[in-house]
């Protein structure tokens, strides 16, 4: 392969300490794939909140130890060249993602090349997009996990907040395709519609609506058997109302601040669990389970049954507005950069 110059998004130092300060890009030596490596061609990787707060320094899972450093946990590429002792399982050519991208150590997704350990790339079927591909990850994944740990009974009911969200439509079809019933949490009336269009069994808009009150009416008070919760702050306290003794709640985001408020009755009386549910986390335990997960997620995809949306595609260059536009209120798709 001929040498030459790539380019990449990069995170300063500086970025860390004063989160308003821009990415930037720059361009780089083409890598050589070592034992057992792929060089991989990334040309679209979606603008995931973890992403930010990569930038921002707060995500755990970006540590580089050196800047300038690459972010970006998610992408869709093309094997361009192949280390030594390689497998032969993945050809040159072949479209690809990767679990995990190395995004921890500094080299993420939002560059045009990078190096991975060939055992971690996944093929992409042709019945799935490049726009869903990229997003292979974080939001099919986490929901799969939801799923698989919580164990929800068919025809119980999962509560999920923020179900808008492209997380909350993934959970909902796959939820559908269990079958399990889900109440999903929405601030807006205007889109409970939307919802209840691609099987949302309920929809609670908080602007008009009690949140505990509609849970007690729509499951004839036995409330719902377990949560999902991105938002945290006071709404959590609701959430662990509207859960049945000793049901659980995951708490896997921050939309309403960085602590969480729960009734301590609903703790100790009724046994609620309220506890985190990190990807990274439930990957690692599953230690080689893991690739069957990785597969039935992929299968979602290719057989239609889960469709990320996709929203406005930036070129690298314009990586600050798509940062930008990724962190505006109601922005609808998710936000890719391209190139």
């Amino acid at each position: 392969m001929a040498d030459h110059r790539y380019k990449a998004i990069v995170v300063d130092e500086k970025n860390v300490k004063a989160p308003e300060v821009p990415v930037r890009i720059i361009e780089k030596d083409m890598p050589r794939p070592g034992s057992g490596e792929a060089l991989v061609r990334i040309f679209l990787r979606p603008v995931n909140p973890s992403d930010v707060m990569s930038k921002q320094g707060v995500y755990p899972g970006f540590k580089p130890t050196s800047y300038p450093a690459t972010p970006g946990l998610e992408g869709v590429g093309k094997v361009v060249e192949l280390g030594p002792s390689c497998s032969g399982r993945i050809k040159v050519g072949t479209r690809v993602v990767a679990v995990p991208w190395r995004a921890q150590g500094g080299e993420g997704t939002w560059q045009q090349y990078t190096l991975v350990d060939e055992a971690s790339l996944i093929p992409v079927p042709d019945s799935v997009t490049d726009e869903s591909a990229s997003q292979f990850l974080v939001n099919p994944v986490t929901a799969y996990g939801f799923l698989e740990t919580l164990k929800v009974p068919k025809g119980e009911y999962l509560l999920q907040g923020a179900a808008g969200s492209t997380l909350g439509r993934q959970l909902i079809a796959m939820a559908k395709e269990r079958g399990v019933k889900t109440i999903n949490v929405v601030r807006r009336k205007e889109q409970a519609q939307e919802l209840l269009d691609i099987g949302a069994d309920e929809v609670i808009a908080t602007s008009d609506e009690n949140l505990v009150v509609r849970v007690k009416e729509i499951t004839n008070r036995k409330l719902a058997y377990a949560a999902v919760d991105p938002i945290g702050g006071e709404f959590t306290k609701d959430v662990a109302a509207a859960v049945r003794p000793g049901g659980t709640i995951y708490v896997y985001g921050a939309l309403g601040g960085t602590t969480v408020t729960v009734g301590l009755g609903d703790l100790l009386f009724r046994g609620v669990n309220v506890t985190g549910f990190w990807l990274t986390t439930w990957l690692d335990q599953l230690g080689p389970k893991s690739a069957d997960v990785l597969k039935s997620c992929m299968d979602l995809l290719a057989k239609g049954i889960v469709v990320p949306t996709a929203g406005k595609k930036f070129p690298l260059e314009q990586a600050n507005e798509a940062i930008a536009e990724s962190q505006r209120e109601a922005r609808g798709p998710k936000v890719f950069l391209e190139g």
